[in-house]
């Protein structure tokens, strides 16, 4: 038997997908699964829709109502005390605006068959709405069936969607309900340090809705004032001192799981939000903080964070106190990333951006702009971008670019030198692009005009109908090089 535990919450309009998810799954529903409705005092039809699957199913599903928002933590908790009626049943959650896969519950049934000492497990996350494509945590599910938190610690759970328990770690399972973010990677977390492994369910694809309106809890939660500094104390600090006190030590796992979610804070857009919320006063506290957590983490648990090398710089500045930076071998053709013996990247990997051909000033006209395309490395007043074809090179003019990058309030890179106009011949198709730096040419990537002609056009198009229908469209062009951001 298998358990699904649904909380609902004014989502009358995804709430039917949901539900038919787990009805027309390939396990076949009445024999197999047991699915509880548990309606949070929604405002909405959302109860009626409920009431409505009770009555066609009454075997098989069970409503419960509750007159007073409690909460999306008690209302799991809840569904957990439920469960206990059917003994050795595997329990899952599902929010009331994702769905499964059809083969999602036979692939859970046969993963636990197949891993008899395997306790947990979770399914693979695909995006759809708003947003589609895979979550970036699902490179796991090639590399592993089952992760050993003891020797893989760089294989970090956050997500109780799509999670799946047998009985002796659901028994173990419960939510913090004074928390109303970060509290389902709190608690699968405290469930992988007991069974220290969980398994990873290939092809058992949970989809998560990315609504056009951000009002899901995990994207309103990013605008809440007590996402930055309390949680520091109650996310990060709790989950730490929780292993400390059950492992007797710090391990390197719950280490990665906290400095992993940590860059959210330091990526672009969370650091726009930041600076919304937080004044002067409020982002020293939360560095001060922040310095805090990093200085119990390993220097080589941080620079193994899968995210971009600024970000990795900023965490190592914060922990230590002053400014960090990678250092920088240069070879015979390339310059390689590192710190403390750990290759980041090499230059040659990167590349150069085309945004368009410029119209103003005259004396470039026809002249491609771009910009070297690259948060790792600032460019200074000597290096250069240039072109090569058939043994022919052209050599770019310097174009100043307005782009800087600030983390936390700190500034990590000026991009003043990046942009670029190039005079290509008109019967060069193609071009491999270089950096000039050091005394060295660096090659970075080919570029094939036509095909950047055909995505400025694309871009133009979107932008178009955007403003038909009253949507402001977002594209990378606003940071295009001599652009809005360029003189």
């Amino acid at each position: 038997m298998i358990s699904i535990i649904m909380p609902v919450y004014n989502t009358e309009a995804y709430l039917q997908e949901a539900v038919e998810s787990i009805i027309g799954q390939s396990l076949p529903f009445r024999e197999n699964i047991m699915l509880y409705l548990l309606d949070d005092a929604s405002t909405d039809h959302s109860l009626a829709v409920c009431r409505d699957y009770e009555r066609q199913y009454p075997e098989n599903i069970k409503v419960v109502h509750f007159d007073e928002n409690q909460g999306v933590s008690a209302v799991r908790n809840f569904g957990l005390s439920l469960c206990r009626e059917h003994t050795g049943t595997i329990v899952g959650f599902v929010d009331s605006d994702d769905r499964l896969h059809q083969d999602a519950l036979k692939r859970v049934e046969d993963f636990f068959d197949g891993h008899r000492e395997v306790n947990m497990a979770v399914a693979e996350i695909y995006f759809f709405g708003a947003k589609e494509g895979s979550h970036k945590l699902n490179w796991r599910f090639d590399e592993r069936e089952v992760v050993h938190i003891l020797e893989d610690y760089t294989y970090p759970q956050y997500y109780i969607g799509g999670a799946f328990f047998q009985q002796p770690a659901w028994e173990k399972l419960s939510f913090d309900e004074t928390m109303n973010f970060w509290e389902d990677a709190l608690a699968v977390n405290q469930v992988i340090l007991a069974e220290e492994k969980y398994g990873l369910i290939k092809d058992a694809i949970y989809y998560y809705r990315k609504r056009e309106d951000e009002s899901s809890l995990v994207d309103s939660a990013w605008h809440d004032r007590g996402r930055y500094i309390p949680f520091l104390d109650h996310g990060y600090l709790r989950l730490m001192d929780y292993c400390k006190k059950e492992k007797r030590r710090l391990l390197p796992y719950i280490q990665f799981v906290v400095v992993y979610h940590m860059r959210l804070f330091m990526v672009k857009s969370r650091t726009e939000v930041v600076h919304e919320l937080m004044d002067n006063e409020d982002l020293a506290i939360f560095r001060k903080k922040l310095r805090r957590i990093l200085r119990r983490i390993k220097t080589d648990v941080i620079v193994h964070i899968p995210t971009t090398l600024p970000v990795v710089e900023a965490m190592l500045s914060i922990r230590k106190g002053k400014k960090v930076r990678a250092r920088r071998t240069y070879t015979e053709d390339d310059c390689i990333f590192s710190y403390h013996g750990y290759e980041f990247t090499r230059m040659s990997e990167r590349s150069v951006y085309l945004s368009g051909i410029v119209e103003k000033p005259e004396e470039r006209r026809g002249m491609w702009r771009g910009r070297f395309n690259t948060p790792i490395f600032q460019m200074a007043k000597e290096d250069y971008i240039f072109a090569e074809h058939n043994g022919v090179r052209v050599d770019s003019i310097r174009c100043r670019c307005q782009r800087e990058l600030y983390i936390l309030g700190e500034k990590m890179r000026n991009y003043r030198y990046a942009g670029f106009v190039i005079a290509i011949p008109e019967e060069w198709e193609s071009a491999r692009f270089g950096i000039h730096t050091k005394g060295i040419d660096i090659m970075l990537n080919e570029v094939v005009f036509a095909e950047v002609l055909e995505r400025i056009e694309s871009r133009k198009r979107e932008e178009e109908e955007g403003e038909e229908d009253g949507t402001r469209i977002y594209t990378y062009a606003q940071g295009d090089s001599c652009g809005t951001d360029c003189t």
